[in-house]
């Protein structure tokens, strides 16, 4: 019996008894392989099919527990500078004080705070994270579904450096009256729907011991 104790003990010291822990992924190395859509109805008079727009600064962090992700906590941020629509007036209408006040409040924020109703589905897990969404120098409660997969020792594929990867996407449509933009929405031909669709890339600048666990995935 000592014998085994001795040896496991040494076995998670060898392989890291961290790996039960949280995995850091930063968001900012390959934001350019991800995407936050912004998508905007109309009230008919224009662009019938809606207006998709995209932020190109995304930045921030996720701690995540491959073991337990209930665990798991982070932050997406966004420079509210950066969101592009295909029409030039409403690049120009989005940045105004009635909309996003980029220029008095450039940053977005959302700090995740937990997930929760975590269903396993082969390797992906799905669950709703709830978190707070700064904008505009306010805190506004927010929480989407999402899928996260995990992907060992694949960063290299992607920028040459080691390291895994994490995919989060998700989807959330609501009303501009939730983040207190409905005077925004009165003043030009844009409703009240708003959808958001992201898809992050994280990558970790470390490879996670082959340990089991549902979410090592391969693309």
């Amino acid at each position: 019996m000592f014998w085994f104790v001795k040896h496991l003990t040494f076995a998670s010291a060898f392989l890291g008894i961290n790996s039960l822990n949280a995995m850091t992924f930063d968001f900012a190395p390959l934001s350019e392989s991800s995407v936050i859509e912004v998508e905007l109805k109309t009230n008919g008079s224009f662009a019938l099919a809606g207006i998709k727009g995209n932020f190109s600064n995304i930045g921030g962090q996720i701690e995540f527990f491959p073991v337990n992700p209930s665990l798991s906590s982070g932050e997406v941020l966004l420079d509210a500078r950066s969101l592009r629509f295909g029409y030039h007036r409403t690049n120009t209408d989005a940045q105004k004080k009635n909309w996003l006040n980029s220029n008095e409040h450039p940053k977005i924020s959302f700090k995740l705070k937990r997930l929760d109703n975590i269903l396993w589905k082969e390797r992906s897990v799905f669950a709703q994270a709830h978190g707070s969404l700064s904008f505009k120098k306010a805190e506004h409660d927010f929480s989407l579904p999402v899928e996260i997969r995990y992907f060992r020792a694949e960063r290299k594929k992607y920028d040459g450096k080691r390291g895994d990867l994490i995919t989060i996407k998700g989807q959330k449509t609501f009303n501009l009256g939730d983040l207190d933009m409905m005077e925004g929405a009165l003043l030009g031909e844009i409703s009240n729907d708003v959808s958001v669709k992201i898809s992050l890339i994280g990558a970790s600048n470390r490879i996670r011991p082959l340990l089991p666990t549902r979410l090592l995935a391969s693309p």
